[in-house]
């Protein structure tokens, strides 16, 4: 009993050290569009200061999104988009993976 009581433990210990974070709609505006083999990406930059409670505020300041993703956009224009940060466990990766769930124009 004792060893299944440690057992159990431990893994809510180590499930414990990850981390979720989702912003509501942060605002971006685009500044650039580039061209890599046949796809196209828009090149954003966060307006204003990161929202408070973000994992890693600094992954949140360019960010790099398919055109495709963002209809009827074009450079100049601004975008509301929901973030998500996700951050491993004490097992995996401990890295803090930032991405874009959705976008749409402001």
């Amino acid at each position: 009993m004792r060893k299944l009581v440690m057992v159990v433990l431990g893994g809510l210990l180590l499930s414990g050290c990850a981390a979720n974070w989702q912003g509501e709609e942060i605002r971006y505006k685009i500044v650039s569009q580039e061209q890599q083999s046949s796809s196209e990406f828009f090149n954003l930059e966060l307006v204003g200061d990161a929202p408070k409670g973000a994992l890693e505020p600094g992954q949140l300041k360019n960010k790099v999104l398919s055109t495709d993703r963002a209809e009827g956009a074009q450079v100049g224009d601004e975008l509301l988009c929901v973030i998500e940060q996700k951050k491993g466990s004490a097992i995996g990766d401990s890295n803090i993976n930032t991405r874009l769930l959705s976008c749409k124009k402001a």
